[in-house]
């Protein structure tokens, strides 16, 4: 059998394959160091073998590999080459094989649709999981008119969407300048003439205070944005960033960002300043503690495992189911909570820093560099993994 005639899947079928509760098991042929930065997690731990290539292909048999010749088989590599060759090779071994088309790099950009439950006054919400990085980017449809909130750079699923239900795009936001993907929302909003919010204490590269070069509709707390018959009402969150803030329709959603997910908080120690930051964050956390209703619903813009999706696969959760299993939002004394953040508090990628530089508008990089600067799980969160 050629290369060119084994079959593919495509990442998206590979998504609905797995939760239509088809076995499978995902044979990544990449170099072990290449697997630690990044791997699709949506199979179990044991469905998954990574052997490299090489390895496979001096192979007379699948024994001693771990993969199992009865299940099927969906080869993964950096673009979809390499799995070409080695599936074909499972196949003359006996396994039911094909490769995962555009490899790694397909998987990474790939932005799953999926319908929540809208507000009163929304007719549409959804989400776009985009799964290889543990990112979540939303579409606010109400009357006829849309707003995205934390898109990536690769816009096709939102054009899609538009263009499906002919809804005309007002506005793109962004609840503050991310370190671990590249915003589309500039672009967005220069190809459709749109204003792009965001508070304006984001417009800084927060590692030496540079201004950027950012075309912003400022935000600030208490603004409301109209979308259709549906006002958008801002409340700042510092805390991960000094410029966070978390979009609420009403009381019965909040897009929170990087602020809060289901089971963390976002880290406020990536610029340096995790003393000050971490002030911002109690009072952001206390503030929210106070004012929120229980069943508003939490929307974060990030997620750490596929064991926080529901059942429908959405990420989100009622504020009452947050509390109990989300450890920072449980110390009811500040410096209780200073010391957690002390103790958690890690190394992050240098790429955040390219990425955060990128976001303000101050560096630019080729389609290539940022495929590269944008590989693996984001790394937003303290605590909760």
């Amino acid at each position: 059998m050629s290369a060119q005639s084994v079959p593919e899947i495509t990442p998206l079928e590979l998504v609905r394959e797995v939760e239509a509760g088809g076995g499978m098991q995902i044979v990544d042929v990449r170099l072990p160091s290449r697997v630690a930065g990044g791997r699709i997690d949506i199979i179990p731990d044991d469905a998954f073998h990574n052997v490299v290539g090489s390895r496979l292909m001096a192979s007379s048999t699948v024994q001693g590999t771990g993969i199992d010749p009865a299940l099927p088989v969906t080869v993964v590599c950096g673009h979809g080459n390499d799995s070409r060759v080695v599936a074909g090779h499972l196949i003359r071994l006996g396994c039911d094989a094909r490769s995962l088309a555009g490899g790694m790099a397909a998987w990474m950009v790939l932005s799953v649709p999926r319908l929540l439950r809208a507000p009163d006054s929304l007719d549409r919400l959804v989400q776009f999981d985009r799964m290889g990085k543990g990112s979540l980017a939303y579409i606010l449809i109400s009357s006829g008119e849309a707003m995205i909130i934390d898109p990536s750079r690769h816009v096709e699923p939102y054009l899609r969407l538009l263009e499906e239900t002919g809804a005309t795009l007002v506005a793109v936001a962004d609840t503050h300048v991310h370190a671990d993907y590249i915003s589309g929302a500039s672009s967005i909003a220069r190809t459709f003439g749109v204003p792009y919010y965001l508070h304006s204490a984001d417009t800084v590269y927060p590692y030496d205070n540079r201004p950027g070069r950012l075309d912003i509709r400022p935000v600030h707390d208490g603004m409301s944005i109209p979308v259709g018959r549906s006002p958008l009402d801002v409340l700042h969150t510092p805390g991960h960033t000094t410029g966070s803030v978390t979009y609420c329709v009403g009381r019965q959603a909040a897009f929170t960002g990087d602020f809060l997910f289901l089971r963390s908080i976002g880290r406020p120690d990536l610029a340096g300043k995790t003393e000050e930051w971490s002030a911002l964050l109690w009072a952001s956390i206390e503030a929210v503690k106070h004012r929120w209703p229980p069943d508003i619903m939490i929307y974060p813009a990030h997620y750490s495992s596929p064991d926080e999706r529901g059942r429908d696969g959405t990420i989100g959760a009622p504020f009452a189911g947050i509390l109990p299993q989300c450890e920072p939002l449980g110390f009811a004394h500040q410096g209780e909570f200073m010391d957690w953040v002390r103790n958690k508090s890690a190394t992050f990628p240098d790429a955040y820093r390219t990425i955060k530089g990128i976001n303000t508008g101050l560096i630019s990089v080729s389609e290539q560099e940022a495929d590269e600067l944008e590989i693996g799980k984001n790394e937003c969160a303290l605590g909760g993994r």
